[in-house]
């Protein structure tokens, strides 16, 4: 088996699903394209719902978040980490933003989530 088989978006996906953090990921533009099931129960949402929606509608907001670091990266730079709150479930979590560069330009956005207090399964 060659790379290319072993890392198709099916597996990659089951991978990501798997994850207990929050997995977000976006655009340049704060436009979510992705989000792994952990994000969708804490969120309660639905993914469908969100693929297309601007990230800083999940925390109710209708422009960027004030200290939100996306649009002050340098390639390479460090990574930043925020305190958020969720606001449909109450969880509080650590955001950590990892920036994708793509020949200098950023390019996508994966959000981290970690949740500051175990969540309890329903």
């Amino acid at each position: 088996m060659d790379r290319s088989e072993i890392y198709t978006e099916k597996l990659m996906n089951m991978i990501m699903d798997a994850v207990d953090d929050m997995i977000i990921i976006h655009d340049s533009e704060h436009t979510i394209i992705w989000m792994n099931r952990s994000a969708e129960r804490a969120f309660a949402v639905h993914v469908e719902e969100i693929i297309g929606r601007k990230c800083y509608s999940l925390f109710g907001h209708s422009n960027p978040c004030i200290d939100c670091t996306v649009n002050n990266f340098s390639p390479g730079g460090p990574k930043s980490v925020l305190r958020r709150t969720i606001p449909k479930t109450g969880i509080e979590c650590d955001c950590t933003t990892i920036p994708y560069y793509e020949e200098g330009k950023l390019r996508l956005v994966v959000q981290k989530l970690t949740p500051v207090k175990p969540i309890l399964p329903e």
